[in-house]
C-alpha cells in the first residue's frame, strides 16, 4: 500500500515539475494566436501576427543573422573543441593541468567581463563589430564547453582499440577517423549542440560585439521590453518550438530503434530538407535584392521607429538603414564608451546628451543643413542638457504619471505622489524601476529639489520611501502595463507610453497627473563623434522632420512628438490627451533629469537598501 502511495506520490510530484516546465511555453503559444497586441488579456483568435511575421524584416534578420552565427560558431568550436580534447588526452607534458584549468576560464568567467574583454580586443585590433566579431566571440566561450564534454566522453575510451588498429597497419589519420571518431561521437554531437545552443541563446557578449548590421534574435528580444514584446515574437518561437519538437521527436525514435533502419537514411533526408526550407525561408524573406548607394547605422530603442518610415527612406534616398538597438539609455553608452563604433544616429535621453556631450562623444549638427528645423517647437529646444541644439535634435517626450483603476480607488482619492503613502494602499502598487526618477519623486514630496545633491536631504527622502515599501507589489519600468490591464494591482506610476498602451486595453484605468510636477524625459537624435556617414545622417534627420514622416511617430507611439508641424494632423482625442499633451502650466512644474556627478553614487546606495 505504502509502495503504491509512493508511486502515486512520484507521478503527481513529476507531472507538476512538468507543468512549471512547460506551462510558460504553452502560454507563449496560445498568445501567439491573441488578437491583442499585449499578453494580457486574451481578446480573441487570429493569425495576424503570423501573417505579419512574413513581412517583418527587422526580426527576420535577426533570426538570419543567429543561424549563420550558430551554425558557423558551432561546427568551427566542434572541429577545434575535438581536436583540442583529443590532443590533450593523449598527450603528456608539463604543465598539462594548467592548460586543463584555462580551459575552464571562459566557462566561469562573468559573460559581461568576457564582452568587454573582446570588445576591446577587436578595437585595438581595428576589427570592425559586425557578423564576423560575433562568430569569433562565440567561438571563443563555445570551444571550452566542447573541449570538456568530448573530454568526459574520452575518459571512458579503451585505447587498445586504437593500438590494434595501428598493428593491422593503420595510420594514426586512419585510427581517429576509423576508431577514434566514431567511438567518441556522441560526445562531438551533444558538444556541437551545446555550443549552437549557447550561441542561438546569447545576449550579454553578443550585446557588446555585435555591429550595426548584425542584430541577433535574443538582442533583438531582449531590446523590446520598452514597447513590449509583439505578438510576432510568439509566432515566430513558435515556429522554432514546433521545430525543435519535431527534431527532438525524430532523434528518440531513431535513439530507441523504433524507425526501421532502411528508414532512417529517408525520415533524416526529410527532416534536413525541413530545416533547410525553414532557413531558405528566413533568408529569402530577410533579404531584398536591392543596391543602394549608401549606407546608415542607426543605435535606438528597440522599434522606437516605425519599418514603413525606415523602408521609405531607403526607397527614396536609395540608402540602406542598418537598425540595431539597446535596452536602456546606460547599456547605450557603456557599448559607445567602450569602444562601439560605427554608428551614425543614435537616440539619447536628455541626461545622457549632456554626459555624452562633456565626454566628447558627439559631432556637432549643423542646423542650417536641416531645412526642417523649424518645424520642431520651441519648447523642445535649447534645454539644459544642449542650450543651443548644437549636438540634439528634438524627437519625442514622456512623462512619469500616475494610473489608477477606477473601479477601485475613488475620484479624488489620489491627487498627487503623497497620496501613495496611505496605509489602504499596502500592496496595491506597481512602481517604476528607476532610482533617480522614483527618488526625486520622493523628494517633491518633501518641498526638495528633483535633483537634490545634499546628503542629509537625500538621507531624509530615504527614510520616508522606506515607508512606502509595504505599498508596493513590484518595481517594472517595461512592462507595468501588464499588471494594470490584467487588475493585478489598483496603481501605477509608469511612464506616458506604458499608461497609454494599458489604458487603451482597460478602458477603467484613469491617467492622474500628480500635484507635485511631472518627471520629464526627451528623447534626441545625434550623430556619434567619427561618424562615417553623417551627410547620410543629416538627411535622415531632415526626412524625419518632415510633417507628413513625423505624425508616423504620434499614431505609434503615445509621446509628445517634438514636431509641431504634425499638431493639425493629429487626431483630437490625442491632443486632449494628458498623456501626450499634459497642460502647459503642468509641464512648467515638471523636472528632467539632470547630470549630478559623483552624487549619483548616494541615490544608487539609497536604491540598493530600499530595493534589498
Amino acid at each position: 500500500m505504502k509502495k503504491n502511495n509512493l508511486k502515486v506520490l512520484g507521478k503527481v510530484y513529476s507531472a507538476l515539475i512538468y507543468f512549471i516546465l512547460y506551462i510558460p511555453i504553452i502560454v507563449l503559444i496560445i498568445f501567439s494566436f491573441n488578437q491583442s497586441k499585449l499578453n494580457a488579456t486574451w481578446t480573441g483568435f487570429t493569425f495576424k501576427w503570423y501573417q505579419k511575421l512574413l513581412t517583418n524584416s527587422g526580426l527576420l534578420v535577426s533570426v538570419k543573422n543567429s543561424l549563420i552565427i550558430a551554425f558557423v560558431s558551432s561546427i568551427v568550436s566542434v572541429i577545434i573543441g575535438t581536436l583540442t580534447a583529443v590532443g590533450i588526452y593523449k598527450s603528456k607534458f608539463k604543465g598539462k593541468s594548467i592548460v586543463d584549468g584555462m580551459l575552464y576560464i571562459p566557462i566561469v568567467i562573468p559573460e559581461i567581463v568576457l564582452g568587454i574583454a573582446l570588445l576591446a580586443f577587436f578595437s585595438l585590433a581595428k576589427i570592425s563589430s559586425g557578423i564576423l566579431t560575433l562568430i569569433i566571440a562565440h567561438i571563443t566561450f563555445s570551444i571550452s564547453y566542447v573541449v570538456v564534454v568530448v573530454r568526459a566522453r574520452l575518459d571512458g575510451f579503451d585505447k587498445s582499440i586504437e593500438e590494434a588498429a595501428m598493428d593491422l597497419g593503420a595510420t594514426p589519420f586512419q585510427t581517429f577517423m576509423k576508431i577514434t571518431l566514431p567511438s567518441i561521437m556522441p560526445g562531438v554531437i551533444a558538444g556541437g549542440l551545446l555550443a549552437f545552443t549557447l550561441s542561438i541563446d546569447d545576449v550579454i557578449i553578443s550585446f557588446f560585439v555585435a555591429g550595426p548590421s548584425s542584430m541577433t534574435f535574443p538582442l533583438k528580444v531582449f531590446n523590446m521590453v520598452k514597447f513590449g514584446v509583439s505578438p510576432e515574437i510568439n509566432a515566430l518561437s513558435t515556429v522554432l518550438i514546433i521545430l525543435t519538437v519535431t527534431v527532438v521527436i525524430v532523434a528518440e525514435k531513431i535513439r530507441s530503434n523504433n524507425i526501421k533502419s532502411k528508414n532512417i537514411k529517408r525520415v533524416l533526408a526529410s527532416l534536413m530538407s525541413f530545416i533547410f526550407i525553414f532557413t531558405l525561408g528566413v533568408w529569402k524573406a530577410s533579404s531584398k535584392a536591392v543596391h543602394y548607394e549608401g549606407e546608415l547605422n542607426i543605435f535606438n530603442w528597440s522599434d522606437y521607429i516605425p519599418q514603413p518610415v525606415i523602408e521609405e527612406f531607403e526607397r527614396r534616398y536609395n540608402i540602406k538603414v542598418n537598425y540595431s538597438s539597446y535596452g536602456s539609455n546606460e547599456e547605450m553608452l557603456a557599448k559607445m564608451m567602450a569602444g562601439g563604433n560605427g554608428y551614425d544616429v543614435v537616440v539619447a535621453a536628455d541626461y545622457m546628451v549632456d554626459i555624452m556631450r562633456k565626454q566628447d562623444m558627439l559631432e556637432e549638427i549643423d542646423t542650417g543643413n536641416l531645412n526642417n528645423w523649424s518645424n520642431i517647437g520651441s519648447e523642445f529646444k535649447n534645454l539644459y542638457f544642449d542650450k543651443e541644439n548644437k549636438y540634439s535634435v528634438p524627437y519625442m517626450r514622456s512623462e512619469a504619471i500616475i494610473v489608477v483603476d477606477s473601479t477601485k480607488i475613488k475620484d479624488g482619492e489620489i491627487k498627487d505622489f503623497n497620496d501613495l503613502w496611505k496605509e489602504k494602499f499596502k500592496d496595491s502598487i506597481v512602481m517604476m524601476d528607476d532610482p533617480r526618477g522614483v527618488i526625486g519623486m520622493t523628494l517633491k514630496t518633501l518641498k526638495y529639489d528633483f535633483n537634490e545633491t545634499d546628503v542629509n536631504k537625500l538621507n531624509e527622502a530615504k527614510i520616508k520611501l522606506k515607508k512606502l515599501q509595504p505599498n508596493i507589489k513590484a518595481y517594472d519600468s517595461d512592462n507595468s502595463k501588464a499588471m494594470l490591464i490584467s487588475r493585478e494591482v489598483p496603481i501605477g506610476v509608469a511612464w506616458s507610453a506604458e499608461a497609454g498602451f494599458a489604458m487603451a486595453e482597460n478602458k477603467d484605468l484613469k491617467a492622474i497627473i500628480p500635484g507635485e510636477g511631472l518627471f520629464l524625459q526627451q528623447d534626441n537624435f545625434v550623430i556619434p563623434k567619427g561618424s562615417k556617414n553623417s551627410k547620410e545622417a543629416e538627411l535622415f534627420l531632415n526626412y524625419v522632420l518632415e510633417s507628413d514622416v513625423s505624425i508616423e511617430f504620434t499614431k505609434a507611439y503615445p509621446y509628445t512628438n517634438c514636431n509641431e508641424a504634425t499638431y493639425p494632423m493629429t487626431p483630437k482625442e490625442i491632443l486632449e490627451s494628458p498623456l501626450s499633451f499634459p497642460p502647459k502650466e503642468e509641464l512648467e512644474k515638471g523636472d528632467y533629469l539632470m547630470d549630478i556627478g559623483d552624487a549619483v553614487k548616494y541615490y544608487d546606495l539609497i536604491w540598493s537598501e530600499i530595493k534589498n
